[in-house]
């Protein structure tokens, strides 16, 4: 489980705090399923709900960033790009009948690590560009 802690996951912008925290909510229910053996109708009905919060949210954040012109908009870009192709990958992995716990710990894995490293590591220096 991660909590949510606005001093470390801020962005300095109310609207993708809130979208973030969705994200969040996402994964403490995901790992509470796994952990119930549900994990992976979970992850079969959440699949749309990860593409439409994917399109959604990089879209607003990336404008946002441009708006702002943060330093870190490219990688960021980047980086939303990269998560899509992740969740098409796992998407045709699950249709092709390979589904099991270790497909459950990958996408787990994939979403903390996002969580813990692009949140940290490329959102957050959004603040700094909206406090300008």
């Amino acid at each position: 489980m991660i909590e949510w802690d606005q001093e470390r996951y801020s962005s300095g912008v109310d609207s993708i705090d809130k979208q973030h925290r969705m994200l969040f909510e996402f994964f403490n229910d995901f790992e509470e399923c796994i952990k119930n053996g549900k994990g992976m109708s979970y992850l079969e009905v959440s699949f749309p709900l990860l593409e439409a919060y994917a399109k959604a949210h990089f879209k607003f954040e990336e404008d946002c960033m441009n708006q702002h012109q943060c330093p870190f908009a490219k990688e960021n870009k980047d980086a939303h790009q990269a998560f899509i192709v992740k969740v098409e990958e796992v998407k045709k992995t699950f249709a092709s009948g390979q589904c099991g716990d270790e497909l459950l710990m990958q996408v787990h894995d994939f979403i903390e690590k996002w969580i813990t490293n692009h949140i940290i590591g490329v959102d957050i220096h959004l603040k700094g560009c909206v406090k300008k």
